[in-house]
């Protein structure tokens, strides 16, 4: 027979476990972006309207403490809830895309779904959604970065050693904004920096941009690290 005070404080402890429910039903509010990433940043799976009902099942954090990592840029949280679409609201805008849940690293936020800020629930402000719902894990990494020069477009390279004749060839691309950024790796040196990094458009561009292109104050969200390849 087991002895009788492990038993009892390990019942206790269950007792003590919250219970979350496998979802709550919400209601948007006028305007309800639903996106691939926890964050303000393009591509939405979803643009919900007025008064449309919701399933969340969880919630996490977003990888950009900042305002791009807010519904309304400067105010608000950091808070995002996973929402279980499942084909109820036609086919998902870019669903193969790397952004969407976070099952592959353990994650609760699963299945077909995207990411809503609490700020679009109506009336969310009344509820504490982390202390309602389990914690989804965290968020896919994400993290975008701006051109240093206005109405330029990022130029692109296969490799970064520009001692390497294939990394001479660079090309164009049509990125003049914000674009997702990926690993970063150690290249030849321009105007100081040997930092280049890999811009990932899926389907789009896979390449590296030399360091002199980015914008050092426009980077947001949270580093890949350090290439492999």
């Amino acid at each position: 027979m087991a002895p009788l005070a492990p038993l009892v404080s390990l019942l206790s402890l269950l007792h003590r476990a919250p219970k979350y429910p496998p979802y709550l039903t919400i209601t948007t509010e006028l305007q309800a972006p639903c996106r691939i990433h926890a964050d303000n940043m393009p591509y939405s799976v979803h643009s919900f309207g007025s008064n449309t009902k919701l399933n969340v099942s969880c919630w996490t954090t977003s990888t950009m403490q900042d305002n791009k990592g807010r519904l309304n840029d400067n105010e608000g949280s950091f808070t995002y809830l996973w929402v279980n679409t499942n084909g109820t609201f036609g086919p998902p805008a870019f669903l193969s895309y790397p952004g969407v849940g976070n099952a592959a690293q353990g994650g609760k936020a699963r299945g077909e779904g995207c990411w809503l800020h609490e700020d679009a629930v109506k009336e969310g402000a009344d509820v504490d959604f982390t202390e309602k719902l389990e914690w989804c894990g965290k968020a896919p990494q994400h993290q975008i970065a701006a051109p240093g020069t206005y109405n330029a477009a990022l130029v692109c390279r296969d490799c970064t050693d520009l001692s390497n004749a294939t990394c001479q060839a660079e090309y164009p691309t049509t990125e003049y904004g914000y674009v997702d950024v990926g690993c970063w790796k150690k290249g030849s040196e321009v105007k100081g920096n040997t930092t280049w990094v890999r811009m990932v458009d899926p389907g789009t561009a896979d390449c590296y941009i030399s360091p002199d292109q980015w914008d050092p104050k426009e980077w947001h969200g949270l580093p890949a690290g350090e290439c492999k390849d």
